[in-house]
């Protein structure tokens, strides 16, 4: 890893000293088949293995000084990777490491494979605590598939039955969408965790979705930070008790922050160039795009920002920061 920049002197003063981070995936070279060059255009490509001895060191690297209390893991979920060996290598870091709280990568179209591996999982010894079903499985564009594509009745009857939690990544544009919000009012009792923040287009459509009242009628619903690079989607007070950090790594270490491009769609502005990037906006934005940094700094930057303008008390907002960054998750694995 690079040395960055002051950003990541600042996020690290102001964060917790302990970490549990929701939102990690791991996984094995030997579970991924051959990615196209046209594939590679696509944000989901640009990682596609870190073992659990490389997450350690990223950790100590990224978060110098900081105690991972603990950690939910789950293998990459693009469609070139094997769920068998993914969920396999799941089960052997939770046998080495109990802070390690599994979730199973899910076919979108088949839950048999995933039932497999829980129950390989229970007689090894430990338990998965979650799925972490994902839309590119169906070999499409996450932006092109619905939530029905993917999550079927007979998924949601697993998920239901053994008490797990479901880290969602949601379809189309996000919770902004008619059909991400009706699966969650329809779901108002699973436990639930909104990757991204739900994924929202631009931020309005979150501050829209929060006016729905869907966070209040579902009282398991929760949402982790992970490439939310905005300070506006931290501002609501009644997301605190509901917030989770999570890194996304190591898609965590893409150099960007949120932005909306006409030609690209939702994309980050970012410092170094990717196949997806758009070039002609990095171009546009050179001077700023050369003071960027791992998108994890700038997702705690931005909530350092929101907490900040709120103007709590010392005490207050010192607790909000420990629920945000493990007591909140602890809740929710009970």
């Amino acid at each position: 890893m690079q040395k960055e920049n002051s950003i990541s002197d600042e996020v690290l003063a102001w964060m917790p000293g302990t970490l549990f981070d929701v939102h990690v995936h791991i996984g094995l070279p030997n579970a991924v088949g051959p990615i196209s060059p046209q594939r590679r255009t696509n944000p989901v490509t640009t990682f596609t293995s870190l073992s659990f001895e490389r997450l350690l060191e990223t950790y100590s690297a990224l978060y110098s000084g900081k105690t991972i209390g603990g950690l939910i893991a789950f293998p990459f979920p693009q469609r070139e990777v094997n769920s068998v060996l993914a969920n396999d290598y799941i089960i052997e870091v939770m046998k080495r490491d109990s802070r390690v709280k599994g979730f199973l990568l899910a076919e979108p179209n088949d839950v048999r494979p995933a039932i497999v591996a829980y129950e390989k999982a229970l007689k090894a010894g430990v338990r998965f605590r979650g799925v972490k079903p994902y839309a590119d499985r169906l070999g499409k564009d996450n932006f092109d598939a619905t939530m029905a594509e993917f999550l079927h009745d007979d998924l949601l009857t697993f998920i239901a039955r053994e008490e797990l939690i479901m880290m969602l990544h949601t379809s189309g544009q996000g919770v902004g969408t008619a059909d991400v919000q009706d699966f969650l009012r329809r779901h108002p009792r699973l436990r639930i965790i909104l990757a991204h923040m739900g994924r929202y287009i631009r931020p309005q459509h979150f501050l829209d979705f929060m006016d729905t009242g869907i966070l209040q009628d579902c009282p398991s619903l929760y949402m982790e930070m992970s490439s939310a690079s905005c300070p506006e989607v931290y501002e609501r007070e009644e997301i605190y008790s509901r917030l989770l950090f999570g890194s996304d790594l190591p898609f965590g270490l893409i150099t960007g922050i949120e932005r909306w491009s006409p030609t690209h769609g939702a994309i980050f502005l970012t410092r170094d160039d990717y196949p997806w990037s758009d070039s002609a906006m990095n171009k546009k934005f050179e001077r700023e795009r050369a003071a960027l940094t791992y998108n994890t700094y700038h997702c705690i930057k931005a909530f350092k920002d929101a907490l900040t303008r709120k103007r709590f008390d010392a005490a207050k907002t010192e607790q909000i920061k420990t629920d945000v960054f493990s007591a909140n998750a602890l809740r929710l694995l009970g």
